[in-house]
C-alpha cells in the first residue's frame, strides 16, 4: 500500500453499478476514499461536499453527459483544478481529443483493464501528492526567508539574480524585480571588483568564498556594509568539482549577506 495515498479522495461518476463497482474493487487496497455518482447531474451535486482529488467521468452518461459535465467543472474557479480521467467507450481520435481540449488530463477506455486503471488513476494521484508537497514546502521556505534578516539570493552563472529574499526590501528594493538583474548593479562601484573576482565561478578556483565585505547600493543615508558568503553550486557533488575528466556544470552562486549590529 502507498501510505501516501491513503485518504485521498476519488470520484467515480459511471451510470453502469457494475463498472463502477469494478473500479471501486481495484482502488480498494490503495485506502481511498471513494464516493460515486450515477449520472452527471449528481456528480455536480456531489462535487462541492465530497471536495474530490480525482474525477473518473464517464463520457456517456444519461441526461448531462461527461463533456458536459466536465466543461461546467472547468468553468467555475473552485473545482477547476481538479484532475479529470474520462471512462469511454469510445475509441474515436476525435472524442479523445475534445476530452483533452476541455480540460480532460486522461483517458481510461471500456472495457476497463486492471492494470490500466489501477496504474493511470495511481500516477494522478501520486502527481497531485508531490504537487502538494512542493507547495508546503515552498510556503514553508517562504515564511522562514520573511523572518530573516540577512540578504538571501541566488545568481545564475552570469551572476544575474535568480532570487532574492524579502531582506532586500530594508535597502529600498522589491525582491521581485531584482530578478534578472546583475548583481554588479546593486554593489557600490568600489566593490564591483572584488565581487567579480571572488564569487564562485564556473571555472571552479573556489566552491565557497566567506566573509567577503561589500557595501549594496541602498537609499539609506548611512550604507551598511555587509559579510558575503557565496557558495558555488555545480550539477555534481563538490568532491567532484575538481576533477579534471569530471562532466560539471557550473549552475551559479547561494549568497548570504550579513549585516553586522
Amino acid at each position: 500500500m502507498d501510505y501516501d495515498l491513503v485518504g485521498m479522495k476519488v470520484l467515480i461518476v459511471e451510470d453502469i453499478p457494475d463498472n463502477a463497482e469494478l473500479i471501486h474493487k481495484i482502488l480498494k487496497r490503495l485506502g481511498l476514499n471513494i464516493a460515486v455518482a450515477g449520472d452527471g447531474e449528481e456528480a455536480l451535486e456531489k462535487i462541492p461536499e465530497f471536495h474530490p482529488d480525482v474525477i473518473l467521468l464517464d463520457v456517456g452518461l444519461p441526461g448531462i453527459n461527461g463533456f458536459e459535465v466536465c466543461q461546467r467543472l472547468k468553468q467555475d474557479p473552485s473545482y477547476k483544478d481538479i484532475p479529470v480521467i474520462f471512462l469511454t467507450a469510445f475509441s474515436d481520435s476525435s472524442d479523445i481529443a475534445k476530452g483533452f481540449q476541455l480540460g480532460g488530463i486522461d483517458y481510461i477506455t471500456k472495457p476497463y483493464r486492471k492494470e490500466e486503471v489501477f496504474i493511470r488513476i495511481t500516477n494522478q494521484l501520486r502527481l497531485i501528492n508531490e504537487h502538494r508537497k512542493l507547495l508546503v514546502k515552498s510556503f514553508s521556505f517562504k515564511t522562514i526567508m520573511e523572518q530573516i534578516p540577512d540578504l538571501v539570493f541566488q545568481l545564475d552563472p552570469d551572476r544575474k539574480i535568480t532570487f532574492a529574499s524579502p531582506a532586500f526590501k530594508s535597502l529600498g528594493y522589491s525582491p521581485e524585480d531584482l530578478e534578472g538583474q546583475l548583481i554588479d548593479s546593486l554593489v557600490t562601484e568600489g566593490d564591483k571588483e572584488s565581487l567579480v573576482s571572488q564569487l564562485p565561478s564556473k571555472k571552479a578556483d573556489s566552491l565557497i568564498v566567506r566573509d567577503m565585505k561589500i557595501r549594496f547600493i541602498s537609499e539609506k543615508e548611512n550604507n551598511p556594509l555587509y559579510s558575503l558568503d557565496a557558495f558555488g553550486i555545480w550539477d555534481i557533488s563538490h568532491d567532484m568539482v575538481f576533477e579534471s575528466d569530471a562532466k560539471k556544470k557550473f549552475l551559479g552562486s547561494f549568497c548570504i549577506g550579513t549585516c553586522p549590529a
